[in-house]
């Protein structure tokens, strides 16, 4: 049967329609089909519908309605009070202390080379000699007593240091490690101490020993330098001194013609030195043997000479410019012969001629042999 839509007491009854009677219609084939869509428009608000899972329409009847999701909540602000709560610079970390003072105890040291380094030192101050290694020098540690450097010059002399530093000239040698006989070097830097009383207790054999300090009067030793070789029993067919006795009758005469005294014999310099112009020939001041003739540079003397004289006697030579030509150990040599010319070899500050007369082998005052200086600077009869 037909569905009834003409009676308003039918509103909401539709059960009594035959749904049989289109069974198997296709969609579209009869135009009633598509007037029973399922609902009328009297019928769209109503609650039964979305009950039974039928789609909500929209106004036209076409499309389904579009459903509006709930309203997204809004953003909550929290009013603040205006100041940041985070550091907008963080503070660097500080650095141990100890680190702090190694810095800064690097920076003062550089600080104070650069300036000493580039600074002249005073009036004594010499100029290989920087006022860094002055300086240096000045440091005490321990016990070590203060000093500053000097550097040698020409005719310089360990008495001429130490009274123009006003300190003790045994201060020198020990602060040094020279021993009594040796001199400046040209050149080379020397310390100073800086107490005035700084070796005033000096002694020669607590520092070197002394030559040979017990003397020695056994063989004749020809050794490899001046200071081993030894002046004893003459040799066979060595010479000896025409003369003998004491110290005057020896008659020695000057080794040095037509020189200037230099300086004299002390506890500090074993010997005698005198100058002339640098070439000025050197004669042995008696007859004897050669025991030393070549180059020391080791002790101080550079080219150098021994005589042995016999009779406990013998002469050192020292710092000539050459030996005379063809002069060797063991040669015999007469009174006033040339053994070599006047120089500045080994330790010196200047040509000179330095002349040790030993007794045993022990270094005695030269002077005891010759009346005056005069005799000893000058070619003149020592009576």
């Amino acid at each position: 049967m037909g569905r009834n839509r003409t009676g308003s007491g039918d509103t909401h009854r539709h059960d009594d329609w035959d749904e049989s009677a289109y069974q198997g219609a296709a969609p579209g084939d009869s135009a009633e089909y598509g007037a029973y869509d399922g609902y009328d428009d009297e019928y769209d608000d109503s609650a039964e519908y979305p009950a039974r899972g039928l789609a909500l329409r929209d106004a036209s009847h076409q499309l389904p309605a579009l459903h509006e999701d709930a309203p997204k909540p809004s953003p909550v602000l929290i009013p603040g009070t205006g100041v940041s709560m985070g550091e907008l610079y963080i503070k660097r970390r500080e650095r141990p202390l100890t680190m702090r003072i190694a810095v800064l105890t690097l920076l003062a040291v550089m600080i104070v080379t650069g300036l000493v380094s580039v600074t002249p030192l005073g009036a004594a101050a010499q100029p290989s000699v920087s006022s860094f290694e002055a300086l240096s020098g000045a440091v005490v540690l321990g016990s070590q007593p203060g000093y500053f450097w000097y550097t040698a010059r020409w005719n310089d002399t360990p008495e001429h240091l130490a009274k123009q530093f006003n300190v003790q000239i045994g201060g020198i040698f020990q602060m040094n490690s020279l021993c009594p006989g040796q001199e400046l070097q040209v050149g080379k830097q020397y310390k100073i101490p800086t107490n005035s009383q700084y070796g005033s207790d000096f002694e020669q054999t607590a520092q070197c020993g002394g030559r040979n300090p017990t003397g020695y009067d056994g063989q004749t030793i020809f050794g490899t330098t001046w200071y081993n070789s030894y002046a004893g029993t003459p040799t066979q067919e060595g010479r000896c001194s025409p003369v003998s006795g004491s110290y005057k009758d020896f008659k020695f005469i000057s080794p040095n013609w037509n020189s200037n005294w230099v300086r004299g014999f002390s506890f500090f310099h074993d010997g005698v030195d005198i100058s002339a112009p640098q070439g000025n020939p050197i004669h042995a001041v008696q007859d004897g043997q050669v025991i030393w003739a070549g180059y020391d540079g080791t002790n101080g003397f550079g080219w150098s000479v021994v005589i042995n004289h016999c009779f406990h006697v013998s002469t050192l030579y020292g710092h000539m410019m050459s030996l005379a030509p063809g002069l060797k150990a063991g040669d015999n040599v007469s009174q006033g012969d040339v053994i070599g010319y006047e120089g500045s070899t080994g330790w010196s500050t200047g040509p000179h001629l330095h002349i040790s007369i030993d007794w045993n082998n022990v270094p005695i005052n030269p002077m005891l042999f010759y009346t005056d200086i005069y005799h000893i600077t000058h070619n003149v009869p020592n009576s």
